[in-house]
């Protein structure tokens, strides 16, 4: 409603204007009306004339009405509303607050030194070598392919000394004993008598045999299983025996 009192106020003269030329121009017609009504003859063409007048005249006060609101609503009413025009055509423009930005530093990039190339080579040093110990030959066991009687150790050419333990097994069906005995090796004659015993043994030891009354040499240890039967099972096993 403000918009329209404004355009109103604003265009005031040109509204002044047109009502007066139109209303001055219905006047004109209203006159002639007049004159006609006047020179009829006739009564239709009297009252025609007479209504023709009416409607002049009705347009021409309509038109002045007209000019007297304009009148009025730019002298009066536009003063009031002006305050609500000037808000709804000026709005205050509100500043808009843009986020700042603070541009993040970036890291900084570290710069390899570069590390100082020796220009001669070191003479490498030859790492002293330890002596090797002398390896000691594998320990291995006589093949005895009867299962009355096994020799574990001492196993084939092993360098004996002092008292040796004699390992292996000695069992039978209707076991009744065993017995340990040596000779020199290559020698004729019976062996030595060393341990007996009445007791089965299954990977154990069997006895012990002291060599240090014994020359150094080669010598051979039987393993004798006697079952009650009278039947026996044998192994043996040469050994060295070394100086004292």
């Amino acid at each position: 409603m403000a918009i329209v009192v404004k355009l109103i106020s604003d265009y005031a003269p040109w509204v002044y204007a047109a009502c007066g030329i139109i209303a001055l121009w219905y006047f004109r017609v209203a006159l002639q009306a007049r004159q006609e009504r006047r020179q009829a003859a006739f009564s239709l063409e009297r009252e025609a004339a007479l209504n023709k007048t009416y409607n002049a005249l009705n347009v021409a006060f309509f038109l002045l009405l007209v000019m007297g609101a304009v009148y009025f609503i730019s002298n009066n009413v536009a003063a009031a509303v002006q305050p609500l025009v000037e808000n709804v055509v000026s709005p205050t423009p509100t500043a808009l607050s843009l986020p700042t930005i603070t541009p993040t530093p970036e890291p900084a990039t570290a710069t390899p030194t570069p590390s100082p190339v020796p220009t001669t080579k070191p003479t490498p040093q030859p790492t002293p070598t330890a002596p090797l110990a002398p390896t000691a030959p594998p320990i291995v066991a006589p093949r005895c392919l009867d299962a009355r009687a096994r020799l574990l150790r001492p196993g084939v050419n092993e360098e004996v000394s002092g008292s040796v333990q004699i390992v292996g097994s000695a069992n039978a069906d209707r076991f009744d004993y065993y017995k340990l005995e040596f000779k020199p090796s290559g020698a004729a004659g019976d062996p030595t008598f060393i341990f007996s015993s009445q007791q089965p043994v299954a990977n154990g030891v069997l006895g012990a045999w002291n060599v240090s009354g014994l020359r150094a040499g080669a010598y051979t240890l039987y393993l004798r299983t006697v079952d009650l039967t009278g039947n026996f099972g044998e192994c043996s096993v040469q050994v060295q025996v070394g100086r004292p």
